[in-house]
């Protein structure tokens, strides 16, 4: 899409100047054509305000926002470049004035919202296209601005759900490691002196505790090296289908946490393909997109080979079912919704199914990885401890005697 400065003309002879998206020139003749003039010439320009304007990209809770207030605006009855001047007006940050005022100037200059919105798909990713075109077809924006707001607000808070599983384990363990880490770098070299003077021979424990703290001490850059290179090398892995295929389909079978990532992963299915449908988004898109959002490459081919069904004139629910990959719950769900024509319905319980699954899992996460991260850390610190005094009692042993 290009951007045009053009002069064009009505019945009556009144000239009309101004600039104006469009693919060609013959797509900028019929956009002219429906505001009631006819093209008299035309000249590709620069869009200054696309180029200054890609470089920001608004934060989860910037776009949340801009999507309640311009929802709210809609409904009050406000126009929508008037609507998105107010929004430039108010903005409390650059990047979302910069960005409103983009979407504004491009609307003014004849695109759509939808067309506006494709230009930051750093911020408005494919989904909030969709949906805003859907809304922008079926003259009901408004509501579905607000769908997006909701949608966008629980995705916020699935995430923080989901951080708030994995924070405590990780604090947990970092605590374990920064406790083990003093005890072998600085209190047993401590005692090595002391074992070697008694001349005694030294337990197995205790033999394996101080090569540990020999090795940590004096090659610990090889064990920095090693994890900067694993992680390299997971990054790498990842990167490539096949690799991510493989990563993800182990993520699943995780024990506790891979649970959760499926659970996490079909309530985005569920809600993203449930806010498509009902805002008039054709099937085929709507399960495009859903797999795009689910997070997880193995569950995505699922959906898109649902996809191809669905394209072979086929049911949803029978792929679902042979990949076996999704719950029975959710398959017949949608085997009732294809039947009798309420998927939108039938998915909005299957949403409300999740988000109480997601939360229970959470909570099972919490109270099983406690017990468990201190009984090994107990184990850890206990066979540390045992190792030093193990020798000790020997000494005293051998003084006493």
């Amino acid at each position: 899409m290009q951007n045009y400065k053009y002069t064009a003309r009505d019945d009556f002879g009144k000239v009309a100047r101004g600039t104006m998206f469009a693919d060609d020139e013959q797509d900028l003749a019929n956009k002219i054509s429906n505001l009631g003039y006819y093209l008299v010439r035309a000249e590709v320009i620069a869009a200054t305000s696309k180029i200054s304007s890609k470089s920001f990209r608004l934060k989860p809770r910037d776009i949340l926002n801009t999507t309640i207030h311009l929802s709210t605006l809609l409904g009050a009855g406000v126009p929508l470049i008037r609507g998105l001047i107010d929004l430039a007006r108010d903005a409390e940050k650059e990047s979302i004035q910069r960005v409103l005022n983009d979407l504004r100037y491009r609307v003014d200059s004849g695109s759509s919202l939808k067309e506006a919105l494709a230009f930051h798909p750093g911020s408005f990713p494919k989904l909030y296209v969709a949906i805003v075109g859907a809304g922008e077809a079926t003259g009901k924006l408004s509501a579905c601005l607000e769908d997006l707001a909701n949608f966008l607000e629980w995705q916020m808070e699935l995430k923080a759900k989901v951080k708030e599983a994995a924070t405590y384990p990780i604090i947990l363990f970092c605590a374990m490691l920064a406790v083990v880490s003093l005890l072998v770098i600085k209190v047993i070299p401590v005692f090595e002196p002391i074992f070697k003077e008694a001349g005694a021979a030294l337990p197995l424990p205790t033999q394996i505790v101080l090569g540990v703290s020999h090795f940590l001490r004096n090659f610990w850059y090889i064990i920095l090296g090693f994890f900067i290179l694993l992680m390299a090398g997971y990054r790498t892995y990842n990167s490539t289908s096949r690799g991510k295929y493989r990563l993800d389909s182990l993520k699943l079978k995780l024990p506790l946490c891979g649970s959760l990532l499926r659970k996490v992963a079909i309530a985005r299915f569920s809600h993203t393909f449930s806010l498509a449908l009902k805002s008039g988004v054709p099937v085929l898109t709507a399960l495009d997109i859903a797999g795009e959002v689910i997070g997880n490459s193995r569950l995505e081919q699922v959906v898109l080979k649902g996809r191809e069904a669905v394209n072979r004139g086929e049911k949803i629910a029978e792929s679902f079912q042979l990949s076996k990959e999704f719950p029975p719950l959710v398959v017949r769900m949608i085997g009732v919704g294809e039947q009798s024509g309420a998927l939108v319905e039938t998915m909005g319980k299957v949403n409300q199914f999740y988000d109480r699954e997601v939360l229970a899992a959470v909570k099972k996460i919490f109270v099983l990885f406690e017990p468990i991260m201190i009984v090994v850390m107990g184990v850890v610190v206990g066979g540390i401890a045992l190792s030093i005094f193990l020798p000790m009692f020997q000494l005293a042993q051998i003084v006493g005697g």
